[in-house]
Formats: structure tokens, sequence, C-alpha cells
């Protein structure tokens, strides 16, 4: 998986602007990237023994895709954050 559109049920602001769907980028993604969220999901207090299967870790990653600090993905609603933890979920876990 290289790229995944989510589209949202109520707009997230991403720079300034609102974002009705968000696309996440795997390719932008780096090794350090990955090792800079784990120790922010751990500075945050998540203990999951495996941080590929941590919901905060695939929110940091996401924020980190998107654009937005992880705590905007971590407010988003339920059904969206399902929706976009899924995607990275996926990507990691495949």
């Amino acid at each position: 998986m290289k790229m995944a559109t989510v589209k949202l049920s109520k707009p997230l602001t991403v720079k300034g602007k609102e974002a009705t769907e968000v696309t996440l980028d795997f390719e932008r993604l780096t090794g350090n990237d990955l090792m800079a969220a784990e120790s922010e999901a751990r500075a945050m207090g998540d203990q999951t023994p495996s941080v590929f299967a941590s919901m905060r870790y695939q929110a940091i990653l996401a924020g980190k895709m998107i654009g937005t600090p992880a705590d905007d993905i971590l407010a988003l609603p339920a059904a969206d954050f399902k929706n976009v933890i899924y995607v990275v979920a996926s990507f990691l876990l495949s």
C-alpha cells in the first residue's frame, strides 16, 4: 500500500484548512518517522508490547502523514478515527 484516502464524516482542520478527506501517503514515512512516533507514543504513556498494534502509535503516524498533530487524530469522531487507524494498522501489520 503506497497511498490511501479516507473520507471523514466531520471536517478536520489541516494546515489551516477544513478537510473532508485525508490522504495517507506511506511513501513519505521513513524509519526515523517510525522511531520518533514510537518515542512519542511511549512518552504519552503507551505500554502496548508491540508498538505496531498501538492505536496511539498509529494515530501519531497518521498525523505525520496528514500534517496535523496526533491529538487532532485522537479527537476525530470514533467512526472516522477507526477508518483512519484501520488503514495505518493494515500498512504496519501487513
